[in-house]
């Protein structure tokens, strides 16, 4: 799972380092694909192996003909750049990506559950102020499950031990 948000900045040869945390999410492979967001925000997203295979999974449960099956595809597969990392976890990015999200010099990833998204530090900020927005708007939407899974048993209310014993 990608989570946590890093800043960072592209070296002089053009590259960045993709965050620990998201190699390690990765499960180890070197492979990283990188396409412009599918929701049109001016950011990437990226992903490995395992995203690229559930979207393969997805799209051939759909028609060849499906318009929304050619409009996915093209998106993702046929506007994407499959990177390899070095030894250090560095990636170059291509120079119409970094356009497309704007992206000069310093750069954000952001954890996106199956995913992560790399950002221009401005555009991010922005997306970040939005989100915490809906979220305190929708907060209400998760009350009904949340109280359904507790009462099935499926989590648990307990309060977390201090290590001290009752107080």
């Amino acid at each position: 799972m990608f989570s946590s948000t890093y800043e960072s900045a592209i070296d002089a040869k053009g590259r960045v380092s993709v965050p620990a945390s998201f190699r390690a999410a990765l499960g180890g492979v070197s492979r990283i694909y990188v396409w412009p967001a599918l929701d049109g925000r001016a950011c990437l997203e990226a992903g490995g192996e395992q995203l690229m295979s559930d979207y393969r999974q997805i799209l051939a449960r759909m028609s060849p003909d499906d318009p929304a099956r050619e409009a996915i595809v093209h998106s993702i597969f046929g506007r994407s750049a499959d990177l390899k990392m070095d030894d250090p976890g560095r990636i170059k990015l291509p120079e119409g990506l970094l356009t497309y999200a704007g992206i000069t010099g310093q750069i954000v990833f952001s954890g996106a559950f199956d995913r992560f998204r790399i950002w221009n530090p401005e555009e991010f900020a922005a997306y970040d102020a939005e989100m915490v927005a809906k979220t305190r708007a929708s907060r209400g939407q998760i009350d009904a499950p949340f109280r359904e899974a507790l009462a099935a048993g499926a989590i648990s209310n307990a309060k977390p031990s201090n290590g001290e014993g009752e107080t």
